[in-house]
């Protein structure tokens, strides 16, 4: 068969979703979503063109996420949990000043911190953009700290706290992949994205400071 014929070949639901990986349920739900198109035959069954399937293919390779970011990130929850079950945390005098309520805002708003760190240095997302995004973040972490009734001074130690174990962590990325990774080109510039996320988390924390005061002016 001509590769032209084979990329106008018709496929059925099941044959779809064995191409592309995943669950007949979830290209049926793409189809009404229109985000793969689709015809019916007279029976009222569906039918995908291997072309489209093909094109939905490389869409879901380009958009999976960075292995090297996602191990990154993997290195960071693993150095904040272990700081939070070794009783490490316990040692400082601003870790007292946090009630559970504060705890499980700041660890929300961590998550989405290390979400738009990922972004920084996977996606090319727009650097204004980010930066707009890390300074609503610190606009909520200060009006956390302002309602859990956290010292400013106390938010911030934390705040830095963690960032180190960021940079700790992509340094040691950075160290690990140098020397082990085979396929340079295809792994994370770590000195460069390091600078990016020190560039990201430097805008959270003035935005943090500022919205604790004004919150306390108020």
């Amino acid at each position: 068969m001509a590769s032209s014929q084979l990329r106008d070949e018709w496929l059925s639901l099941r044959e779809a979703a064995d191409m592309l990986g995943i669950h007949p349920a979830t290209v049926r739900l793409w189809a009404d979503r229109n985000e793969i198109p689709s015809r019916r035959t007279s029976g009222g069954h569906r039918r995908f063109r291997r072309a489209d399937v093909e094109a939905r293919l490389r869409q879901e390779e380009e958009t999976k996420p960075n292995a090297a970011a996602q191990m990154l990130v993997q290195n960071i929850l693993g150095r904040i949990r272990f700081a939070f079950t070794d009783g490490t945390l316990s040692t400082f005098p601003w870790y007292q000043h946090f009630n559970e309520t504060a705890l499980d805002a700041y660890r929300s708003l961590g998550r989405r911190v290390l979400e738009l760190l990922l972004r920084a240095i996977t996606d090319g997302t727009h650097k204004e953009e980010l930066r707009h995004e890390a300074m609503r973040l610190g606009t909520e972490y200060g009006s956390i700290t302002f309602n859990a009734h956290v010292p400013v001074a106390d938010a911030v130690r934390a705040f830095l706290y963690f960032r180190t174990l960021i940079d700790e962590s992509v340094l040691q990325m950075a160290e690990v992949r140098s020397s082990s990774s085979r396929d340079h080109h295809q792994d994370i510039p770590w000195l460069e994205s390091l600078y990016q996320i020190q560039t990201i988390t430097n805008e959270i924390l003035p935005a943090l400071i500022e919205a604790a005061q004004k919150s306390d002016a108020k």
